[in-house]
């Protein structure tokens, strides 16, 4: 992955992890011992009372290893610290799981993620969004709602990949019970990846008067011939003239494509 995009996610955020100020000294003798394997950098993350320097080095150790084996045991044992160690540690680990896109740590860094009251819950979904998958859609659309932190949320939702993540979309846009912030911002996000397959469900949502607005500026983007049908159906349905007039143009643009 690109580090641009770690920048963005987690040094350029607001949330992201700060390294503390450590014996220089004393950090660089601790990496080149877990690089030597004659101690475990994960035994020492295990440790509470290990000393800040080797506990640094301890994780840039863990994300080096990661990067090389992603798919390794270690990733389990990274995960299953994430709960446990001190929320600035977890920060780091989970920028290093990101990283590595450890799709094995899924599970736990969803579960942190899930935790309103968790400080871990934002970095938890960030890193979700590197990692991949359907479950950071609805995680991170849910976030949207601070506006401090829409603009990271968006062009992440914009960048999440894996198995599910254009189902998670639909199934979002269409879910009249979420939030109109996190339905919006999957609605953007949409265009941002030029996700056609979702605007059957535009068709619907912009029936609803809070969505409407959102849903036609998408439409104007996304819609193809095959859409037809629903954009006919919606343009019926909907009463605010300037929508109603903006779905008729647009369908009158598309029954001319051949």
């Amino acid at each position: 992955m690109s580090r641009s995009l770690l920048a963005l996610l987690f040094a350029a955020s607001l949330f992201a992890a700060e390294r503390p100020a450590v014996d220089h000294a004393a950090y660089t003798a601790a990496l080149k011992d877990f690089r030597k394997g004659t101690s475990k950098s994960i035994d020492t993350l295990k440790q509470k009372d290990a000393p800040v320097a080797a506990r640094l080095a301890a994780v840039d150790d863990v994300r080096e290893r990661l990067v090389d084996e992603p798919t390794s045991p270690l990733v389990g044992e990274v995960a299953a610290l994430l709960g446990s160690t001190d929320v600035e540690t977890a920060k780091l680990l989970l920028s290093a799981l990101a990283e590595a896109k450890a799709s094995g740590a899924t599970a736990q860094v969803a579960a942190l993620a899930s935790k309103a009251d968790s400080p871990l819950r934002v970095p938890a979904a960030l890193a979700l969004a590197e990692i991949g998958g359907a479950k950071a859609v609805p995680l991170l659309a849910s976030l949207a709602k601070d506006a401090a932190l829409a603009e990271n949320i968006q062009d992440a939702l914009v960048k999440v990949a894996g198995p599910g993540v254009t189902d998670a979309f639909v199934a979002g846009i269409s879910d009249t019970k979420a939030d109109v912030s996190a339905r919006s911002a999957l609605i953007k996000a949409s265009v941002g990846r030029n996700l056609r397959s979702v605007a059957g469900a535009l068709c619907v949502a912009i029936k609803e008067e809070p969505m409407r607005l959102d849903c036609q500026k998408a439409l104007l983007k996304l819609a193809q011939p095959s859409d037809l049908a629903a954009l006919r159906d919606a343009a019926q349905a909907v009463t605010n003239e300037t929508t109603k007039g903006a779905l008729g143009r647009l369908i009158k643009k598309l029954e001319g494509v051949k």
